[in-house]
């Protein structure tokens, strides 16, 4: 048996200095695949994104921080470029949000120079973490008693 598509995957467009421009094929990319697939969220879904960011050897790769590019990602998913909001956009708010990794590495040699990564979007679903010692998150209740 077979369920419906919940998952998109997009290659990234490489990186831009126009931000705004660079957030446009983005979200452009994102609601294409997700017409494609057929993929359908509710209103309130939360999510999970993973971004595997390629960037140019050297000073471009060194001078980007990974929360600033995942920050233009999730506005991108928002249709937020600048001041205005595209009525297109795959979420409302990044509130629903749960979950985002990121990682950013040179562009392997195989690939083209414009080639910008990955991008995974899919609901989100709980696990549990290297931090978490027991199901129920024990760490936080351990580090709430130490602050007493």
């Amino acid at each position: 048996m077979t369920g419906k598509a919940r998952t998109i995957r997009i290659n990234l467009p490489g990186y831009q200095r126009d931000r705004h421009r660079w957030r446009r094929q983005i979200l452009r990319a994102v609601l294409q695949a997700k017409a494609a697939a057929g993929v359908t969220y509710a209103d309130d879904a939360r999510f999970e994104v993973v971004v595997l960011l390629y960037l140019k050897k050297g000073k471009r790769h060194d001078i980007h921080d990974v929360d600033n590019r995942l920050k233009d990602i999730l506005d991108a998913l928002q249709g937020r470029f600048g001041p205005t909001r595209d009525k297109k956009r795959l979420i409302e708010d990044d509130r629903y949000i749960s979950r985002a990794v990121i990682e950013k590495q040179p562009i392997p040699k195989a690939l083209p120079d414009d080639a910008g990564g990955k991008l995974l979007i899919r609901p989100y679903e709980p696990r549990r973490w290297p931090l978490q010692r027991v199901k129920g998150d024990r760490t936080r209740k351990s580090a709430a008693k130490r602050t007493r």
